[in-house]
Order: C-alpha cells, then sequence, then structure tokens
C-alpha cells in the first residue's frame, strides 16, 4: 500500500486562509525541502523524521510550508497522504 501526498502531486490546491492576516496563503513545497542541500538524498519516509511533526510517520501527513504575501507571515500545514 503506497501512500502520497495530494498536494506535492497535484491532486488537491488547497490554500488554508493565513492565521494572521486571513489573507490567501501560498504554498511552498514541503518544509523539508527548506532544510540543506542533501535532503533530497533522504526517501520520503526518512524525511518525515526531520520534518517537526513527531507523528507524521504513524498519522500519514506531509508537512507543507505555506507563505502568506500580505503579511509575510509563515505557517506549516500537515496534510493528510492519501492511498495510491
Amino acid at each position: 500500500m503506497e501512500r502520497t501526498c495530494p498536494l506535492c502531486n497535484g491532486f488537491i490546491n488547497d490554500s488554508p486562509p493565513c492565521p494572521t492576516c486571513q489573507g490567501n496563503m501560498e504554498n511552498q513545497g514541503r518544509l523539508v525541502d527548506f532544510m540543506g542541500d542533501y535532503i533530497a538524498y533522504l526517501d520520503y519516509e526518512g524525511t518525515k523524521l526531520i520534518d517537526h511533526d513527531p507523528d507524521s510517520l504513524e498519522s500519514h501527513t506531509c508537512v507543507h510550508l505555506f507563505y502568506c504575501p500580505e503579511c509575510e507571515a509563515t505557517n506549516n500545514v500537515s496534510v493528510k497522504e492519501m492511498i495510491r
């Protein structure tokens, strides 16, 4: 049973409202992709050990970084993975 992130794969294009100003936030990608040059060499499940969500591996979520261009706030959002 393979799981995949619907946001990473373009199946959804959801954008949460900014918690600070209620503006439209923009998806910047997976949070772990901002954690250094060598992150691409880790497998998908391995990156869940360093994504700042202690339950992402067990709860099958993918943590994305969202940015608000209006007030420059950032927010981490856990996206529920789907079974492919």
